[in-house]
């Protein structure tokens, strides 16, 4: 659907949040390989004040709930300490964030992968720069985030 949206309106420009990476990502490698013409722009997450991501779906956890739904962001974070404090193991990177998510009863992890920015394949080592992906539900909402690393 998006390479017809993108194939009709012919836009110079088109607006993605970072919140999805592996959307924008994907979006972005359309774009490039079919010759589209249109410039993909990437906004970052805009996030509460507690670090959970914009979504329309926080409208729908309850109030313990909500006070449980930053962990992801909490998650995230600390990879990104392992990361800048010398980690380049996807494994050990992934440790690190089940760490924080299992300390939180409320939260039921879909997955967490440290992988290529560029291709989204699972890095084993980190070389340069990584993103964080991961997905959890609360119950039955569920939550994507990311964060960005470089080395």
């Amino acid at each position: 659907m998006v390479t017809k949206l993108l194939t009709l309106v012919r836009p110079t420009a088109a607006f993605f949040g970072q919140k999805d990476f592996q959307q924008a990502a994907l979006i972005t490698r359309l774009v490039e390989d079919l010759n589209l013409g249109a410039r993909v722009i990437v906004y970052p997450t805009v996030r509460e004040a507690d670090g959970l991501a914009l979504s329309s779906r926080n409208v729908f956890l309850t109030p313990g709930q909500r006070r449980a739904a930053p962990v992801l962001f909490q998650a995230l974070k600390a990879g990104r300490a392992a990361i800048r404090t010398g980690g380049r193991s996807g494994a050990q990177i992934q440790q690190a964030m089940r760490k924080v998510l299992s300390a939180e009863p409320l939260a039921s992890l879909d997955y967490l992968a440290v992988c290529d920015p560029d291709t989204l394949e699972p890095l084993a080592r980190i070389h340069d720069r990584a993103v964080l992906l991961g997905a959890i539900r609360i119950g039955r909402i569920r939550l994507i985030d990311n964060l960005l690393v470089t080395c």
